[in-house]
């Protein structure tokens, strides 16, 4: 059978190894994985260079519509319009998958689900969105949604209380013990692929400890010390340990997002010699900063570009989460991104006036894994593989549709060029995002070209494809079958 497409002369990374050839694609749908002399002939032909071939990545925790703009760039509108800006920078940047939440308010889940999905018309990737829960009357929505394919996680937001928890829909007392225990009770019930994602940060430790500390005078201009310290990760530990536990003891398994802390890891491991069902994720920004480090003292935009919640900490902790990945503890990286303008970061104004949001990671992600881990052997391929693509797909329910360069899968590919050295410069970049974390950073590895369902959308870090062709995805599988 003739292909409409092969990609070939390359290294394919696969769930078996490296496959020195490519791949053949017919109607977005990988058909054949081999050496190129035994690929079939197609219509079009994309030579690799002897580059990697690698599974498109899939973000698994990011939030758009976030900016506090005004007027025609605020609300729905705002959320719309960064579909389509922020999943352009996510193709650039590998990505051809993104898991976002719906907006954070506290209407029914299926209103929300079905107004964020109004604006896949603009998406260049493919998504997959994740709603808040926080009410009995969420609880009961998730069966029907959770059976249609429509979610599988689940965002309980547990580090908020007061004004802080109001801005989202929230009681302002947050989530009380007995709520976190429904609601993990209830997808229990309904099963795989449901899936409760957890922000831990005990609020009320947080509120007893950051007035003094957050007083302090900062040592040059070390804001990002000070927010580490009066959001300690004891705070992130505490919460961890109270989710797990009782989601242990009600059948349900476990998504701790953003991880920071190497206390954190360390009861993450416990748990798992526990033979507790706890996935842990991490983030790019926790991954390559520490607030020992000259940048936090002498940059203040980085500084408010940097805030966010929990905060970014020490090197000792940063050194424990690249421990974690390559031992197989944390077995998922994502980037909580978000998109700002330079006055919701507060530049050159009050850093306790910039809105806790880490920008544009969507953009960096392969980069700068690739750069920091593999080329300086932190991690291996493989597990860059696993914790982008692989494990992601599988915690989301797409698996394999998603997450692998397998015969059956959809034809999510992005080519990397290991060896290409380059400078970021985020006025380059298709995110709305003003400035960047990362600015002026200077990188070995970057991907060159990303595929979706064979559609090149990006090459040469510029949008190629002429028109959005992204879908909202389904779970690949229900959670219970016989309960139809």
């Amino acid at each position: 059978m003739k292909a409409d497409l092969i990609i070939k002369n390359g290294f394919v990374c696969t769930e078996k190894g490296i496959i020195k050839g490519g791949l053949a694609i017919k109607d977005g749908i990988i058909t054949q994985v081999g050496a190129d002399l035994n690929l079939p002939e197609a219509s079009q032909t994309y030579d690799a260079g002897g580059k990697i071939i690698f599974p498109g990545l899939i973000e698994p925790h990011c939030h758009l519509g976030l900016n506090h703009g005004e007027g025609d760039l605020s609300g729905i509108r705002r959320y719309y319009n960064d579909i389509e800006t922020e999943s352009k920078t996510a193709a650039v940047g590998g990505i051809t998958t993104i898991n976002t939440t719906t907006m954070l308010d506290g209407r029914p889940i299926r209103a929300r689900l079905e107004e964020a999905k109004r604006g896949i018309d603009r998406a260049y990737t493919d998504f997959r969105f994740y709603p808040t829960a926080y009410t009995d009357d969420h609880f009961a929505e998730l069966s029907d949604l959770i059976n249609e394919g429509e979610v599988s996680c689940v965002k309980f937001l547990l580090g908020y209380k007061g004004e802080g928890a109001r801005v989202f829909g929230m009681s302002e007392t947050g989530y009380s013990p007995d709520l976190i225990f429904r609601g993990f009770k209830k997808i229990a019930e309904i099963g795989r692929p449901g899936l409760p994602m957890v922000h831990c940060e005990d609020p009320y430790i947080m509120g007893e400890v950051a007035g003094p500390i957050e007083a302090e005078e900062p040592i040059a201009y070390n804001y990002s010390d000070i927010f580490n310290r009066s959001h300690p990760g004891l705070c992130e530990v505490m919460d961890m340990c109270k989710s797990a536990y009782i989601a242990n003891s009600v059948g349900s398994p476990l998504y701790v997002v953003h991880i920071s802390a190497k206390e954190t890891v360390e009861q993450l491991a416990y748990f798992k010699a526990k033979g507790f069902d706890i996935i842990g994720e991490t983030c790019l920004h926790y991954l390559i900063f520490a607030v020992d480090e000259p940048i936090a003292f002498n940059n203040p935009e980085w500084t408010h570009q940097a805030k966010v919640n929990p905060p970014i900490r020490t090197s000792k902790d940063r050194e424990s989460l690249w421990d974690a990945l390559n031992k197989g503890l944390i077995t998922s990286v994502g980037t909580d991104h978000t998109n700002y303008d330079k006055a919701t970061n507060a530049i050159g104004g009050s850093y306790w006036d910039a809105t806790p949001g880490c920008g544009d990671g969507m953009s960096l992600t392969l980069s700068m894994m690739f750069s920091e881990g593999v080329n300086k052997n932190r991690i291996s391929l493989d597990v860059l593989r696993k914790v982008t693509s692989e494990n992601v797909a599988k915690y989301l329910g797409i698996y394999p549709q998603k997450g692998t360069l397998s015969v059956g899968s959809d034809a999510d590919v992005v080519i990397i060029d290991p060896n290409l050295e380059w400078v970021v410069e985020s006025a380059k970049f298709e995110s709305s995002h003003e400035g960047s974390l990362y600015e002026g950073m200077k990188l070995r590895g970057k991907p060159i070209a990303t595929f979706i369902r064979g559609n090149l959308i990006a090459e040469n870090a510029k949008i190629v494809a002429g028109k959005p062709i992204g879908k909202s995805l389904k779970s690949t599988f229900r959670a219970r079958p016989d309960r139809a």
